[in-house]
């Protein structure tokens, strides 16, 4: 089984293959297969929460642990196939205040929130454009609130 992205509305159950889920969710992003020439990092967050702080004589350190909610994702996918439909149902994602969404890779899933400012990029290749295809670039930040599955 090849390894596919989609972000979907929280409607429904998590579910690692939510192209088959009945009811399909409200809100459905197919965000194709994985990235050949693109980058996938389920683990770009930082690890770990502390601060050493420096005394006159001496440190403190603060160690919080590690926590869930530091975990981030970032997908960049270069040239993909993604209709100009898909790319607006992404914007409205994206532009939505404060709404979680489920992430899936098809081995994982997230309950996420896009990062703001800069979690998401959509760039048109106009050459594609050009021979009448709709190809983009997409670069996504999500901030993990949760791993479901």
């Amino acid at each position: 089984m090849a390894i596919k992205f989609a972000i979907y509305s929280i409607d429904i159950t998590a579910t690692l293959n939510p192209w088959n889920a009945n009811p399909q969710p409200a809100t459905f992003i197919d965000l194709a297969e994985e990235p050949i020439h693109g980058t996938y990092d389920m683990e770009s967050g930082t690890r770990g929460r502390g601060c050493r702080i420096q005394t006159l004589s001496s440190v403190f350190d603060q160690d919080f642990g590690v926590q869930e909610e530091d975990a981030a994702i970032t997908l960049s996918l270069q040239d993909i196939p993604f209709t100009t439909v898909q790319a607006a149902a992404l914007e409205v994602a994206f532009a939505a205040v404060d709404i979680n969404y489920y992430f899936t890779d098809s081995v994982n899933c997230w309950m996420v929130k896009f990062a703001k400012p800069g979690g998401l990029k959509l760039r048109r290749n106009m050459f594609w454009k050009a021979q009448a295809a709709d190809v983009f670039s997409i670069e996504l930040a999500l901030k993990v609130n949760s791993k479901t599955i």
